[in-house]
């Protein structure tokens, strides 16, 4: 191997230890040491009690959500990956757009079905394979009608007529 790759080689390894997870964090943990291992939330909710909720959408069409509950003492009450099953089952109809919100993170995209008077918010996820799970609100009311689960579909041949 030349000097070229080798140099190459131990700056990926130096940089993937240097970067930290959030199985990295634990209960306990002081909302400053997160911020510093794993940057600044994209969202915080703040609590009518002084807690706060960080979320934290990453990969790729931000496939998962890792949300933060830090106490009144600014310290890590809990970590937990929201785009899953356990998370999409709490989803109820009645509930609210920022009840949705903060139980899921934000959504990848937002459909307008003026006919219907719906909006539909759609999230990625992976489970075996990839999926979508949309929730439907009642546009004027802003409230969950229902929630539906569909699997990604691609067509490698480019033929969309099947």
């Amino acid at each position: 191997m030349n000097a070229r790759a080798t140099l190459a080689l131990l700056a990926a390894a130096f940089l993937s230890a240097g970067c930290a997870s959030f199985s990295d964090i634990n209960p306990g943990d002081s909302a400053q040491s997160v911020a510093d291992r794993v940057g600044k939330p994209v969202t915080v909710w703040k609590n009518s009690d002084g807690s706060e909720l960080w979320q934290y959408p990453r990969g790729y069409y931000a496939v998962q959500c890792f949300m933060i509950t830090l106490g009144p003492d600014q310290r890590v009450k809990e970590v937990h990956q929201a785009r899953g099953e356990p998370y999409f089952s709490m989803v109820e109809r009645g509930m609210s757009r920022d009840d949705v919100f903060r139980l899921l993170g934000r959504p990848r995209e937002t459909w307008y079905f003026p006919a219907r008077d719906e909006e539909v918010w759609v999230w990625r996820y992976h489970d075996i394979s990839y999926m979508f799970f949309n929730v439907l609100f009642d546009r004027t009311k802003g409230t969950v009608r229902t929630s539906q689960r569909l699997q990604e579909i691609l067509f490698l041949d480019g033929n969309f007529s099947r």
